[in-house]
């Protein structure tokens, strides 16, 4: 037994080193990688922690590159490390790749990789990025650390003299008592689009509850998933349920004013922004009727001031498209000589007012709802909408752009997007919006209205399609190919659908 004990005692002690270096060798051959960096804010001269796995164990033998876009790699060595931490101190050289607004560095997103006995793979990404500023003349827990002589909002008010001084309406002692990470020199800290001061009023929109009696603003929510002026990924977010993302309702209120948090005009926290306390205290009440709309009346006014109000239409029966053509409102959906059927276009669900996506807050003869989730989404969302809508037609050849949310005249050709024609049909976009209402409000269980093969009709209408609802348009081509024609010259009968 003694015997067998030594000779186990040996092998041991020969293994020992053996399965060392074999330690040793392996960590020469993996690049680092880096999991977590903390703090995720952090100011010239102060530490880094930087976590993740393959780092070289000891003082200064790590070397942590910091990069953004556009300007040269800052090389630094790491204080200390073990093989799953290290410390960084950040030195006053890398305050020269900072960006520089109004002659004053400010908090940069600084992507990093590290090298210790190989080069990491990549610099991290953007949400594993931390922001870096420049050095702080107070303490860090204490607000207004930034340049004193500085003017970060540009407004000609040094920021020793300006209560708020990037200018994102929350004034910086506030800002600071909200969060310590929140910059007091850029308005967007998160880098996201939308300002800080918005995304907070309109996480108290959406946080006030209406179970409290009486009924007050409850406390502001630091966390997610509210609207939040940390979180970097939230501008496409739709937080209230109106069909209106975040930055699209920042979009809307910076277009609306005024410029206070005091009432948002547009909330991304309020599904009726327009809406008042009933009795003061009690329970939200939309307050911005259908009937009488003044972006409505705007629209209108416009149109029958530029000649738009009534159009020049051909009969989708006549055998061209200039034969025949008739006045028609261009609010008469279906030609039938009475506007009824308008006073859904805004009110989509009809209860006599109007919500935020509901409204028209560029007057242009298109609610928000077209111009970005329905028929005449910006950019390519319009011709999206339609060809996810209606599956069985072939789109036509040519690919048109939708309409902006927050212009008027998106082409800038002087004529209201409503009433302008995306794809030069002579039919209004606004009147080749839907279906339905381009039928008198015919539902989607309404029987089969199939016309005659290749005869046009009144109720095909499709603002990226110029074939409909009439084939010989002047922009219509009348050449198709053998496979995948467009409709109507496509040899299914499906096109016909007729849901909104």
């Amino acid at each position: 037994m003694l015997r067998r004990a030594g000779l186990l005692a040996a092998l041991t002690a020969l293994l020992v080193p053996a399965v060392a270096g074999t330690t040793t060798a392996s960590a020469k051959t993996r690049a680092p990688v880096v999991k977590k960096i903390t703090p995720e804010r952090v100011y010239v001269g102060e530490k880094l922690t930087i976590r993740g796995h393959h780092f070289r164990r000891g003082v200064n033998k790590n070397t942590v590159a910091f990069k953004r876009s556009g300007a040269k790699v800052v090389f630094v060595k790491a204080d200390k490390a073990t093989t799953k931490m290290l410390v960084v101190t950040l030195p006053k050289r890398l305050e020269k790749v900072l960006v520089v607004r109004n002659g004053t560095p400010t908090a940069t997103r600084m992507r990093v990789r590290v090298m210790a006995y190989k080069f990491g793979k990549r610099f991290t990404s953007r949400s594993k990025s931390p922001l870096v500023g420049p050095e702080r003349p107070e303490a860090p827990d204490k607000p207004g650390a930034v340049d004193p002589n500085a003017d970060c909002d540009g407004d000609h008010v040094a920021n020793k003299n300006d209560s708020d001084d990037d200018n994102d309406l929350l004034s910086d002692v506030y800002e600071h008592s909200i969060s310590k990470l929140l910059d007091t020199c850029k308005a967007d800290t998160d880098e996201d689009g939308v300002e800080d001061g918005y995304e907070y009023q309109s996480a108290r929109d959406l946080n006030d509850d209406e179970d409290q009696s009486p009924n007050e603003y409850t406390p502001y929510p630091r966390k997610l998933p509210f609207p939040n002026p940390l979180d970097g990924t939230d501008a496409g977010t739709d937080h209230d349920g109106d069909d209106l993302t975040l930055m699209e309702e920042y979009r809307l209120w910076k277009l609306t004013g005024p410029r206070t948090l005091e009432r948002l005009n547009y909330s991304a926290g309020e599904k009726f922004s327009r809406s008042a306390r009933a009795g003061g205290t009690g329970s939200r009440v939309p307050t911005l009727a259908a009937a009488g709309y003044d972006k409505q009346a705007d629209f209108l006014s416009w149109a029958s001031g530029a000649g738009y109000r009534f159009v020049l239409l051909s009969p989708t029966a006549a055998p061209n498209w200039w034969a025949g053509r008739i006045s028609t409102e261009i609010r008469d959906f279906d030609r039938d000589g009475n506007t009824a059927e308008s006073a859904t276009y805004y009110d989509m669900n009809p209860d006599g007012y109007l919500d935020d996506s509901e409204r028209d807050e560029d007057a242009d003869g298109l609610n928000n709802w077209a111009e970005t989730r329905g028929c005449m989404g910006e950019g390519a969302g319009g011709q999206a909408y339609w060809t996810g809508r209606y599956k069985g037609e072939t789109k036509y050849y040519l690919s048109y752009q939708g309409t902006a949310l927050d212009d008027a005249d998106t082409d800038g050709d002087g004529i209201r997007d409503g009433a302008d024609d995306q794809d030069h049909d002579d039919v209004p976009n606004m009147m080749e919006c839907s279906r339905s209402l381009a039928l008198g409000g015919i539902a989607e269980d309404a029987p089969d209205l199939t016309p005659v093969p290749f005869r046009g009709w009144d109720g095909f209408v499709n603002p990226f399609n110029p074939c409909v609802p009439h084939i010989n348009s002047r922009t219509c081509k009348q050449i198709t190919p053998f496979e995948s024609a467009w409709a109507p010259f496509n040899d299914t009968e499906e096109y016909y659908l007729v849901l909104n």
